[in-house]
């Protein structure tokens, strides 16, 4: 017996696990792991490794090189001088020329000035910064759809628990007019009358079922979990207002188009690059100087070194793509920015209405309980005068529906004071997580 009880606590225990929703903040903590945010965590890295690539051009590239080359013919190893030539002559050396050459070596680059490279590094540093930019403002708005999600879920469970209380209180009228029904005191139509109104019920609790089913399976998509019931709302602190962070993307796109134009003017600056390459050659079957015959041992195989370093300056004259590329970096500049003095100027109308309509949804509510208490003592009045007769069943339930639609504009002004204040915090860069819990 106390085996069997242990089992039905832990069952009960894992059920009641099961069913328990999670908090916002736990959601908010999930969203940010997900694969839909940490896509964007990845987009920004590649922007900021775009840009740091552009400031590895300005570093200097070294690399070793070997080769063997063979050729038909004695080929020289390296330059040489007229005195070095004699000298080697005058030696019975052999001269610098073989047929097989191996080389051993390294090659030394870097630019000095490139003016162009200025600017495109400053290019990349505006489009990283505008992408590290999207990528918070994408997880705001993923947690304003969470928030807004979570909203809509529990004003379905609330309106769902208030069409359940009208259905019990018009069953409870059902019952008694049965009776009165049966013994010929009312008609049989009346029966017919409360029936069709709890069915209406039934099918609007049905429409709340699969709404319900989207805004989980929404919710799941977000953050990975699967909740059994919306995560409990709790206000924190208001909306920290301020600059209008949803416009940071394009502005800083903005300065990134303005930069690419200094990039274009910078293809008309000249360039300086230094440049060292340093080997070591060594030569078979060299040339002799001295014929087999006369010397008595000479060496066939040679080793010269042989480097050089040169900085350089490239001038450009005229190429007249460039002109065209910093037309086109011009319009393409002027073009972001009538986006974003569109964007400006719809965010700026769009904060004011939601402001307006924040206070409003709060006043809202309070009107709506308000409504809510007056339907509550009428509907208490009803029953009374449709057992007394004064009432007839259509005007009955014209009470009982009057009780749902207050209570329904309580739950639905809840809703949308949490999706206006989260879309506030979209547009002001506030972290809903600091908002409510």
């Amino acid at each position: 017996m106390k085996r069997r009880f242990a089992i039905s606590v832990a069952v009960a225990v894992g059920f009641a696990t099961q069913s328990q929703a999670a908090t916002m903040t736990e959601l908010f903590d999930a969203l940010k792991k997900n694969p839909v945010t940490q896509m964007d965590v990845k987009s920004s890295e590649y922007a900021e490794l775009s840009a740091q690539k552009v400031k590895d051009a300005f570093y200097p590239r070294a690399s070793l090189f070997a080769t063997y080359e063979h050729y038909n013919s004695p080929t020289n190893l390296r330059p040489m001088s007229p005195a070095e030539s004699i000298k080697v002559s005058g030696h019975g050396e052999p001269l610098p020329f073989a047929t097989t050459i191996e080389r051993l070596g390294g090659r030394l680059s870097m630019p000095i000035f490139v003016k162009e490279l200025f600017a495109l590094a400053d290019q990349a540093r505006s489009m990283a910064q505008s992408a590290k930019a999207k990528e918070r403002l994408n997880l705001l708005e993923h947690e304003a759809l969470l928030l807004g999600s979570d909203a809509s879920w529990r004003y379905l469970v609330s309106l769902k628990k208030a069409l359940a209380a009208r259905k019990r209180s018009i069953e409870k009228m059902l019952e008694d007019t049965r009776i009165k029904v049966t013994s010929g005191r009312a008609p049989g139509v009346t029966l017919d009358k409360m029936e069709e109104s709890i069915n209406r019920l039934d099918i609007a609790v049905n429409d709340i079922d699969i709404k319900q089913a989207s805004l989980r399976s929404r919710i799941a998509s977000l953050t990975g979990l699967e909740l059994d019931e919306p995560a409990p709302i709790s206000q924190k602190r208001g909306v920290q207002e301020g600059e209008i962070f949803a416009l940071k993307p394009l502005e800083y796109g903005v300065e990134a188009k303005a930069k690419g134009i200094d990039a274009s003017y910078g293809r008309l600056y000249p360039r300086i690059s230094l440049s060292a390459v340093w080997s070591e050659n060594y030569g078979q079957n060299a040339v002799n100087t001295v014929p087999p015959s006369v010397s008595t041992h000479v060496s066939d195989d040679v080793h010269r070194s042989y480097g050089n370093y040169m900085v350089g300056v490239t001038m450009p004259l005229f190429e007249k793509g460039t002109y065209t590329d910093i037309e086109r970096a011009r319009v393409a500049l002027e073009k972001e920015k009538l986006h974003l003095a569109k964007m400006r100027q719809e965010l700026l109308a769009k904060t004011k209405a939601l402001k307006t309509s924040l206070k409003l949804y709060t006043r809202s509510i309070e009107l709506a309980k308000k409504s809510v208490q007056k339907r509550e003592s009428l509907l208490e009045y009803a029953k009374v005068a449709l057992q007394a007769g004064r009432l007839t069943e259509e005007e009955y339930l014209r009470y009982e529906e009057g009780l749902l639609d207050a209570q329904s504009k309580v739950f639905e002004a809840q809703m949308k004071r949490w999706q206006t204040m989260a879309q506030l915090a979209v547009i002001y860069g506030n972290d809903l997580k600091t908002i409510v819990e």
